[in-house]
Order: structure tokens, then C-alpha cells, then sequence
């Protein structure tokens, strides 16, 4: 992902599983083999791996797309749900074994993310009980964008990924940025922070080809005309 950031000719990045899985999380044979103390193992993990991984995802200035194409569990829900906008295939699911299964608590981010996109209640349910979420019911919740056939996930995430790419670069990283701060910050200091990202908005070249755009009735061309 840092090499997508690093190329200005990649402008969305879209994130998907390979075969039947989007993401198993962590691999406990892993764990079984290891010959010293498990929690200072899981501690370097996590310090050295899933905590920069889930902040540098949530801190991409590029949009990022999730195209859970299987059985997400574990750290694999973090992981996919740290994304900007998250479409699932109809066969996927949501599983969160930590306390169940294993007696320990969930990581990778997920305490945050699935509490933020259900409730207090339904986001405890799901962490307590194990039971997995359809992607189905995960897109009604709210905690996913949306819940896609699976012959058309694939095209539908490209597609969305693609027109992200046609947005302009500024807008997102400051529409990302003002969402983020809305997770902790008062009203208003939201509002101070919104006006001075507008305020940089309105003054940038993206803005003026969308004026450009709207007075020639056209579709802006954001690539075409740079970024601020």
C-alpha cells in the first residue's frame, strides 16, 4: 500500500481475498509454534504489524475499496473494514470468534470499526456470541456500503475504484481527513476544521475545473487538470 501512495499514477486502490477467503486473520498454527511466551509474541505482532498496518490504512490520503469476496474472521474483519468503502459478495460473512472461541479480545481494529458502524448492543452480540454476520445483514446494518451478487462483485468494486480515481485527490484526502476528526473532535471544532479545508478547497484548481465543468455542462476532468 505504501507504493500506492508513493505513485501519483494510482489514485484508488481496491483490496480483495484470493480463492474462497477474504481474510482467515491470524494464523494460530503460528501461535502453537512458537517457543516462548505467546503474549510477548502477540504483543510484537500486533505493535510491529497490525496496529501500523490498520493506522496507515486509516490514514491513506488515497480512497480505498474493500471487496469482501469470502468468509472475512478475526483480524480478516479489521482488515477489511479499515477500508473507506466496503462492498461484500452475498456468500460472504462476518466472524468474530475472539472471546468465544479463544478467550481473548478482538484486535486489528475491529472494537472500533464494528462499533462505529453498528451499535453498542449489536456490536457487543457479535464480539460475545461468535455468530457470524451475513454480508447481507452487515450492508443493512450499515457496517458494510453495500452487499453485491458474487458473479458481480468484482466488477461492481473495479468500477467504483475506477470512478474514485476520476474524483479529485484533495477532495477525498480532506473529506477523509474532516470524517476522521468527526469520530473525536466537538461541533465545533468541526466546523473550524471544515472551514479550513473548504477554505483550501475553494481556492484550488480542482474546484475551478468543477466550476469549468459545470458552466461547459460536462463531467469534470479532475486528471486532466492537476490537484492542490
Amino acid at each position: 500500500m505504501k507504493s500506492a501512495v508513493a505513485d501519483d499514477q494510482i489514485r484508488a486502490v481496491l483490496l480483495t481475498g484470493r480463492g474462497k477467503l477474504f481474510s482467515a486473520g491470524g494464523n494460530l498454527k503460528t501461535f502453537m509454534s512458537q517457543e516462548g511466551p505467546l503474549d510477548d509474541y502477540v504483543n510484537k505482532v500486533i505493535e510491529d504489524t497490525y496496529n501500523p498496518l490498520a493506522e496507515y490504512m486509516m490514514a491513506m490520503p488515497k480512497p480505498v475499496v474493500s471487496a469482501i469476496n469470502g468468509p472475512a474472521i478475526g483480524a480478516g474483519v479489521g482488515l477489511g473494514l479499515n477500508a473507506d468503502i466496503v462492498l461484500a459478495a452475498k456468500s460472504a460473512y462476518f466472524s468474530l470468534p475472539f472471546v468465544p472461541k479463544l478467550g481473548v479480545i478482538p484486535d486489528m481494529g475491529c472494537s472500533w470499526l464494528v462499533s462505529r458502524g453498528l451499535n453498542y448492543n449489536q456490536a457487543l452480540a457479535l464480539f460475545l456470541t461468535g455468530e457470524a454476520m451475513p454480508a447481507e445483514d452487515a450492508a443493512r446494518s450499515g457496517m458494510i456500503w453495500k452487499c453485491v451478487d458474487d458473479a458481480e462483485l468484482m466488477k461492481e468494486a473495479s468500477t467504483l475504484a475506477a470512478n474514485l480515481a476520476k474524483l479529485s485527490p484533495a477532495a477525498i484526502r480532506r473529506t477523509k481527513q474532516a470524517l476522521r476528526s468527526a469520530c473525536e473532535s466537538s461541533f465545533g471544532t468541526q466546523l473550524k476544521l471544515e472551514q479550513q479545508l473548504q477554505t483550501l478547497s475553494f481556492g484550488g484548481n480542482a474546484f475551478q475545473e468543477g466550476l469549468r465543468s459545470f458552466k461547459e455542462r460536462r463531467e469534470a476532468d479532475f486528471i486532466a487538470h492537476g490537484d492542490d
